[in-house]
């Protein structure tokens, strides 16, 4: 037995629908499931046989229902309807479904659901929470316009009767009970609340607007939109009634048992006997406007009670008395005016008044306070404005009775519109409110036997409401999937626009009713038949026409097919504004009257009546379409809907009775058909209509998983996942709090259970019937054998002969088909042979021709082009052999004076360093000399300062000379240089004038040119003399400052010499200071055999006595005297806890008393104590002077050097120059990461400014990312600690220091380097190894990475804010009148053109607008120098941003999806193409390609023939990079408004749609794109992606730094190295020369050792780098030379320079090989 389908099994409980039955859908029980059918059994025992489709399942619910619907396990029609019926007979009249109320109406008054005491409970509770309850929406409006500051709209919606009022009237006491009013501040006060006056105008506007209808007694029959205006503080501060789509037709023509509005009866039966007579009423069913319905009172109304109630009203609003005997008489009027009747006057085309009526025309004559005879005549007669003035014509009877209907409609409209403004300016409206709350109350929609224009309109009017419904919803559901965090994938909006496009689109039906309207001879037929013809009606999928008749159409609308008669839709949308109509009444003398109908100004400015005099030509009458107007106010409403946030009420009437507890289940459901709540199930069935709380759902089906509940570790989560993934179901998801299942799952789950539960049933039954079976079997198979027993013995003997006889034949055949087909095979490939011998001949011919062709082809090119690169060759290598003896010339030349230097040095070079060895050795071995040779250092201090005195004065000297020589040479050289032009000037005249007397005589001129021709060869040999004697001038002067230089050097050597040997004279005293004090160095004992050895081991000499060692501590020792010492009991001073600040570095303070203290100090050291804490006062001073110049400096706008921000250069070389990487503890980088803020965020909206700042950090992240690394960890401190260069030296002069307040560098900027020069690669001079920088240095680093990651999208975001309202009406093509006149002048039935006319199509200015913003934002970023790849970043991203947001708005509006929309895209995106190009590549990259979407989905708009392509086709070729649900989007949202072509197939789009059911993954959950909002690039990135070139040259001092000279280091090129060692080396460890990176003492690679590094001298491999670092690399002068160093790129590079290095300095010891040339032309040269 088959099942019938995977939702539906044996036991499944289900609805049928039963025609007998009142309630329509009743319960049944499936008890048989076999093919396709199922069987089931009702409630009255009786069974039906029902496919699957007929039969949705029951819900597992309680017996009152669910308060939201949509947890529901089964979301359909029934379980819907039962629901809302369980709920309701327990008077729960409220249900959500989602944030949707539905209230029935119980037709009784339930006290208890409403009240103060039901507000606070709802008060500021959120929805849901509570049971549903109007108070609930009108909370959740109020709660949302607090936070969120939007006005909110409460849309209640229901057919008549169903209690829209009431509903409103609620909402609108939660809100002024919100707002701030109350009852008892009202009585208190005195005044009513707004809330009350709006209340209070209720009976008035439903006296003028409400009637009978079929459903309903008191129908409204016009929309109310009531606005509650709210201050910013949440207080009602004003209100507005709103009043839309007035049913005016209803005032001349009323259908049986319908009835006219309620005031005119009220006026008949309540008027007293007094204002009867005046106003000369008669009973309602003597006015033919009320006697054409029976129907005239109502059941339990009074009609004089409500006329008072009305008076009563009249007077609440403020209408003075006489304004409403005004208005009455006006009612008065109209009933009057309907009585009117005509006759022909004579001739057919004439008509005058019936005399029956000529009281009811003097009645309308006297109430309206116009002339009788002008009344009639208006009525009658029909002015036209000629040029000769006007012409009165008469009109026919029919004509006078539209002229007096037009008259009352009219008359009724105006006062209505007047009363509507008197209850505004009573109940005080705030201009200045901040918000406001619309409560909408308006008809449902209408669906009769026979529908007429008013159904049509009040039905167009819902149409308009569903689409916001829908749309609402729509959003709903995708907000609790996200609030859950769940993948929801595609769903289908349910969109009914293709009704609205029917009826209001051009021609459409109202279009084409105005146009019959315009025809005053038009009839319906004609009416009809332009509907049944027109393309654009007929072709709709929602228009049909009735069978049965000829004048009627149907709509298919959102709740069901409606069929409307056509009979009245012409007269009754015709509404002329007559012009006797307007004159005769705005002269009435009836002051009411004449205000109600102000005089009309026409477009000239002249007024109408001048026309009488001979004005404009035209007609008496004005036409104008009562179903535009409709529209018109339509369109008015839902724009104002737009702008709030909307709240939706369905309000159902449960019975046509009106009595309570009673249930009618066919009309309910149509309700919620109309009233778009099945629509709304529709749209949570699309997506996950099934949600279940995750406690219910294991609770339900725990059976399909029992052994998960004995895990204890597992909550409901996970016990719900397992059963789902052990069910195999696709496409459900798991919520923070549900379960959400796709339609159909629950049934499949459901039926999984039942079975698993008849199954249990089924074994217990089997076991038990399984018994008496197994004993019943026994005894009929012992039976059955003996019987088969036989049977099969006659049945194997019979299929033995069978079977022999069967092989008998077979064999036979086999060998006669086999000799057949071998004869027939044999034939074959004779055949087959022969051809092909034939065919491989012809083939081997035809191959073996062409490779001998192609054999001498190739025999030809190689000789050719071996001719050709033999001869490019030798032109090639004669450039080489020349370029290479050119340079091997250049560099032997170098090579050669750089040993002559050398041999000129070398021995004196070793002459020094032996004596200095000597000197070493003699100031260890003899500390007895100590003193003296103390004495010797000062004296030789004081002759050092007088030579460095006389050095610095030969210094000045020399340099004056050197500029004297500088100056002469120049000048010789310029007056020779001048000479030589002059001369040569001469003799170009000479050659000219030679050159013209050439022309004379042939002969004579040949002789002349050869004569010429030697002269010029002399005039260039004169002229290379005098360029070589210049050459030579320049050449000499170059060697007199190579020879002052030399000298410079020399002396600047002599000084270090002399420091360096006081410095190794102090180490030596610090060295034995600390043996003595560690006791490693004692006194030699009493006994005469002690070992004279160790006072050598010590550093002492034998018999040297321990006042030597103490004369040598109180002269090391240089105590403070700014800290006082502290005393013990004893006397005795006590040991300082930590280091003194006034200390010299590397000098500890004493540790014990000493009995000479400061006393003994020379007068000579107290001075040098004090110079010292000076100094270090001064130096702390200047940095931090110079620190606030910096930031002053970097406040402004530096500007840029060669395309490099000289800001971040300057900072960069600062922070080195100081040492502040090296610095433990610094403030400078923070002071400039708050200077750098600062002026970020002050201008947060310049761009110029963003992106100044921009290339600066990036560019100063970038030097940092490349020139500094972390520290390693200990080594830096030990190798502080252990260096000469960072204590004190003998005099004075420090390298770096150590405060008091860090534990290593300088104040607020790291140790200062004197007189150095810093280098990119060490921190140091001639360094180019990376900076070790500590924590400060590398958090500055992070925050520099923060900036450049916060400018960017500061800037990215305001080019966003700047072109996000351009980019809104990029997207939609502006409709002008000339467009709308060429889309009505083609034909619907001709196709498109062989080409779209495209060129028509103007580019908008918002495009231009928008590239208008780029063109500044690129000429931003390129003035700024703004790196190019982060350019092509922004750009990209901002092109991501437009195609983002076109390509969204494209699939959210229709009207964006038209073949003239996508032209008007494909123009704008060719010009943004072009403005692409013209950028650059370099600029914005491929930003093209990041609008993608839009421009495929453009090209899909706008390619012809649509419905011919296939699939494979649009996704391959067309539009490859969009999804199936963005395709689907685009296909069915197309349409054309040019040539009304189609959109694809509709085998395309069930293919489409097939797929994305297919591919339901998390990738494919939307078809709208996101906005990427990251950071494009990475740190990584940018040191990868910059150049730095011209980063590490010479830089200028900015204006703001130039008249302070501690910054002149900012002049000096980084990539020199400071070649200051005094024994020489190689720069590159090459052929005698040390290593590049630090001092070796191995053997270089050449076998020489005794050249020094870059760094210093070369010391022992014991000794760190900065042991050997000399002093000289700090305070040596600056010299440019030629050197070639190693680049962080690692090449070698080449720099030139105007000075050469000094003599001695090793700068020439090694060079580039001869082979390898420089990778760039030298600059000098």
């Amino acid at each position: 037995m088959a099942m019938a389908s995977d939702q539906h099994t044996v036991g499944t409980a289900v609805w049928y629908y039963d025609d007998k039955s009142i309630d329509g859908w009743v319960p049944g029980t499936v008890v048989k499931a076999e093919g396709d059918k199922l069987l089931v059994k009702t409630e009255d025992d009786s069974t039906v046989t029902l496919t699957p489709e007929q039969c949705p399942l029951q819900n597992p619910g309680a017996l009152r229902g669910v308060e939201d619907m949509t947890t529901l396990a089964y979301l359909n029609e029934p379980s819907v309807l039962n629901n809302l019926k369980a709920r309701y007979v327990v008077d729960d009249i409220y249900t959500y479904t989602g944030s949707i109320l539905i209230a029935v109406n119980p037709f009784a008054r339930l006290p208890h659901l409403y009240g103060t005491h039901m507000m606070e409970q709802y008060r500021g509770v959120n929805l849901g929470d509570l049971s549903p309850h109007v108070y609930a929406i009108a909370d959740a409006a109020y709660q949302q316009m607090r936070r969120f500051g939007k006005s909110q709209s409460i849309l209640v919606s229901g057919e008549s009767g169903a209690g829209k009022t009431e509903t409103s009237k609620l909402i609108m006491q939660y809100l002024a009970w919100m707002g701030g009013f109350s009852a008892e501040e009202s009585e208190a006060s005195g005044t009513r609340s707004v809330e009350q006056q709006v209340l209070e105008s209720n009976p008035l506007l439903e006296a003028f607007g409400n009637a009978k209808t079929v459903r309903n007694d008191n129908s409204s029959r016009f929309g109310k939109f009531v606005e509650i205006q709210f201050s910013a503080a949440g207080r009602i501060s004003g209100a507005a009634v709103r009043t839309y789509l007035l049913e005016r037709s209803r005032v001349v023509q009323t259908n049986d048992p319908e009835r006219n509005y309620h005031v005119f009866y009220q006026l008949c039966d309540g008027a007293t006997p007094e204002e009867a007579e005046l106003w000369r009423l008669q009973p309602a069913n003597t006015f033919k406007y009320l006697n054409r319905s029976t129907c005239y009172t109502l059941p339990r109304v009074d009609n004089a009670e409500e006329y008072r109630a009305t008076r009563r009203s009249m007077t609440l609003v403020g209408i003075p008395l006489e304004q409403q005997d005004a208005v009455f008489r006006m009612v008065a009027a109209v009933l009057h005016l309907g009585n009117l009747t005509f006759k022909e006057a004579g001739d057919q085309d004439t008509s005058t008044i019936h005399p029956d009526a000529q009281k009811h025309l003097e009645a309308t004559a006297f109430l309206l306070g116009v002339e009788t005879d002008g009344l009639l005549k208006a009525l009658t007669t029909r002015t036209r404005q000629t040029v000769d003035g006007p012409i009165v014509s008469p009109i026919d009877v029919k004509a006078a009775d539209d002229n007096r209907d037009s008259l009352a409609k009219t008359l009724y409209q105006r006062m209505f519109d007047w009363l509507v403004d008197k209850i505004n300016s009573s109940i005080g409206q705030d201009p200045n409110a901040a918000t406001l709350v619309g409560v909408l109350d308006i008809y449902g929609f209408e669906q009769f036997k026979e529908n007429d224009f008013e159904q049509f309109c009040i039905n167009l009017a819902n149409e308009k409401l569903q689409q916001h419904f829908n749309q609402h919803v729509f959003k709903m559901e995708q907000a609790e999937y996200e609030r859950e965090k769940i993948d929801w994938s595609y769903i289908k909006f349910v969109d009914n626009q293709d009704v609205l496009d029917l009826i209001e689109k051009p021609l459409g039906i109202i279009d084409l009713l105005d146009e019959q309207c315009r025809f005053p001879r038009a009839t319906t037929a004609d009416y009809a038949n332009k509907l049944y013809t027109t393309p654009t009606v007929a072709n709709s999928s929602r228009f049909s026409k009735p069978k049965l008749s000829q004048t009627a159409f149907t709509i298919d609308h959102y709740a069901g097919e409606v069929s409307y008669q056509t009979d009245n839709f012409l007269t009754k949308n015709r509404d002329f504004v007559v012009a006797e109509h307007q004159l005769l009444l705005e002269a009435s003398s009836q002051s009411y009257v004449a205000q109600l109908f102000p005089p009309e100004v026409d477009t000239n400015g002249a007024d109408p009546a001048g026309a009488k005099k001979g004005g404009k030509v035209g007609q008496g009458y004005k036409f104008s379409s009562l179903a535009s107007r409709f529209k018109k106010q339509l369109a008015e409403l839902m724009e104002a809907l737009s702008r709030m946030e909307p709240h939706y009420i369905r309000c159902i009437k449960p019975n046509s009775r009106n009595r309570p507890s009673e249930f009618e289940a066919q009309n309910t459901l149509h309700q919620l058909r109309c009233g778009g709540v099945l629509e709304a199930v529709r749209i949570s069935c699309a997506g996950y209509p099934t949600k279940q709380l995750y406690l219910d759902f294991v609770d339900h089906f725990w059976p399909l998983g029992p052994e998960l509940l004995a895990n204890e570790e597992l909550d409901d989560h996970a016990v719900a996942a397992q059963l789902l993934a052990k069910t195999d179901l696709q496409g459900y998801q798991l919520g923070e709090t549900k379960v959400f299942l796709r339609a159909g799952q629950m049934a499949s789950l459901d039926k999984l259970r039942t079975e698993l539960m008849n199954r249990c049933a089924i074994t217990i039954q089997r076991h038990v019937q399984g018994f008496v079976k197994r004993r019943q079997y026994a005894r009929t198979r012992n039976a059955a054998i003996t019987v088969q027993a036989g049977a099969r013995g006659m049945f194997a003997r019979s299929e033995a002969r069978k079977r022999r006889h069967t092989h008998a034949v077979t064999t036979v055949q086999a060998a006669v088909r086999m000799w057949r087909t071998r004869k027939q095979y044999l034939h074959t490939r004779k055949a087959i042979i022969t051809i092909q011998s034939g065919y491989r001949g012809q083939r081997d011919r035809l191959y073996t021709k062409n490779i001998r062709e192609h054999r001498a082809a190739l025999a030809i090119q190689s000789a050719w082009r071996g001719h050709v690169a033999q001869k490019e060759y030798q032109h090639t290598r004669k450039s080489i052999i020349m370029t290479q003896n050119a340079w091997r010339c250049r560099m032997a030349k170098r090579k050669l004076r750089a040993l002559k230097v050398q041999a000129k040095d070398q021995a004196k070079v070793l002459q020094d360093k032996a004596a200095l060895e000597v000197k070493v050795k003699d100031m260890a071995g003899t500390l007895e000399m100590v003193q003296t040779q103390r004495n010797e250092l000062k004296q030789s201090y004081k002759d050092e300062k007088a030579a460095r005195e006389a050095a610095e004065a030969r210094v000045t000297a020399l340099e004056t000379e050197l500029e004297e020589a500088k100056a002469l040479a120049a000048k010789q050289s310029k007056e020779e240089i001048d000479a030589m032009a002059a001369e040569r000037d001469s003799l170009r005249t000479e050659v000219a004038a030679q050159k013209e007397s050439a022309t004379a005589a042939a002969a004579a001129a040949e002789e002349q040119r050869y004569s010429l021709q030697s002269e010029l060869n002399q005039s260039k040999q004169r002229l290379q003399a005098a360029e070589k004697a210049r050459l030579e001038l320049e050449a000499k002067a170059s060697t007199q400052v190579k020879d002052l230089l030399t000298r410079l050097n020399n002396a600047v050597k002599q000084r270090n010499t002399a420091r360096e040997e006081a410095l190794l004279a102090v180490q030596s005293l610090k060295k034995l200071e600390d043996d003595l004090e560690s006791g490693a160095l004692q006194p030699a004992p009493a006994a005469p055999a002690a070992p004279a050895e160790a006072p050598m081991e010590a550093g002492l000499s034998p018999g040297q006595d321990s006042g030597v060692i103490d004369r040598m501590r109180k002269y090391i020792t240089i105590p403070n005297s700014a800290v006082p010492q502290r005393v013990d009991a004893n006397g005795v001073p006590a040991r300082p806890a930590t280091a003194v600040v006034g200390t010299a570095p590397g000098v500890r303070p004493r540790e014990n008393g000493d009995a000479s203290g400061e006393g003994g100090l020379s007068e000579m050291d107290r001075r040098q104590r004090e110079l010292y804490a000076k100094q270090q006062q001064l130096l702390r001073e200047q940095r931090s002077q110079d620190q606030e110049k910096l930031l002053a400096c970097i406040s402004g706008d530096v500007g840029f050097h060669r395309g490099r921000p000289l800001a971040a250069m300057v900072i960069f070389r600062c922070c080195l120059q100081w040492k502040a990487f090296q610095a433990d503890r610094t403030s400078l980088f923070d002071k400039i990461i708050n200077t750098m803020g600062t002026q970020i965020e002050a201008q947060q909206e310049n761009n110029a400014c963003l992106g100044y700042w921009l290339s600066n950090t990036v560019t100063l992240l970038y030097l940092l990312q490349k020139n500094i690394k972390p520290a390693s960890g200990g080594t830096y401190t030990s190798r502080a600690a252990r260096s000469p260069a960072s204590s004190r030296n003998f005099f004075g002069k420090q390298g770096s220091f150590t405060s008091f307040f860090s534990r290593q560098g300088g104040p607020a900027g790291g140790a200062p380097a004197v007189d150095g020069v810093a280098s990119i690669h060490g921190g140091a001079a001639g360094g180019f190894r990376q900076v070790e920088a500590k924590y400060p240095a590398l958090l500055f680093k992070q925050q520099l990475d923060a900036f450049v990651q916060k400018i960017f999208p500061m800037l990215r975001d305001n080019v966003k804010k700047e072109i996000t309202s351009q980019l809104a009406a990029c997207i939609h093509a502006p409709r002008t009148a000339a467009t709308r006149g060429a889309r009505r002048t083609t034909s619907p039935r001709t196709g498109p053109p062989s080409q779209p006319r495209s060129t028509n199509m103007q580019l908008s200015p918002h495009w231009g607008n928008i590239l208008r913003v780029f063109d500044q934002l690129l000429e931003t970023l390129k003035r700024n120098n703004v790196p190019s790849f982060l350019v092509k970043k922004l750009f990209q991203q901002l092109f991501s941003f437009v195609n983002v947001q076109l390509f969204n708005q494209l699939l959210l509006r229709r009207e964006c999806c038209s073949f003239t929309n996508g032209e008007y895209v494909k123009t704008g995106l060719a010009e943004v193409e072009t403005w692409i190009h013209g950028a650059g590549k370099e600029w914005v990259g491929d930003s093209w390609e990041e609008l993608k979407f839009i421009r495929q989905a453009v090209t899909f708009l706008v390619i012809h023939q649509k419905d011919k392509k296939s699939l494979e086709e649009i996704t391959n070729d067309l539009c490859p990079v969009l999804s199936v649900q963005q395709l689907y989007r685009i296909s069915t949202m197309y349409w054309d408004d040019r040539y009304n072509t189609e959109t694809v197939n509709h085998e395309v789009l069930a293919r489409m749609k097939q797929l994305m059911v297919d591919n339901n993954t998390a990738a494919s959950h939307s078809f709208l794109l996101d906005d990427d909002s990251s950071i494009p690039f990475s740190l990584d990135d940018i040191a990868a992606l910059m150049e730095d070139k011209d980063m590490y040259t010479e830089v200028p001092v900015p204006p703001a730094l130039k008249e302070y000279k501690s910054f002149e280091f900012l002049r000096r090129d980084l990539r020199v190295s400071q070649p200051s060692s005094r024994n020489g080396g190689s720069m590159h460890g090459g052929a005698e020369g040390g290593s590049l990176h630090g001092g070796s003492y191995a053997q270089s690679s050449s076998g020489s050792s005794t050249g020094g590094s870059v760094h210093g001298p070369s010391t022992p491999p014991s000794a760190s780098p900065r042991e050997g670092f000399p002093m000289g690399a700090r305070e040596g002068y600056p010299m440019r030379t030629s050197t070639t160093f190693a680049s962080p790129s690692g090449r070698l590079t080449t720099a030139y320079g105007a000075r050469p290095p000094p003599p001695g300095s090793g700068a020439a010891a090694g060079s580039v090989p001869q082979q390898q040339p420089p990778p760039r032309a030298p600059s000098g040269e």
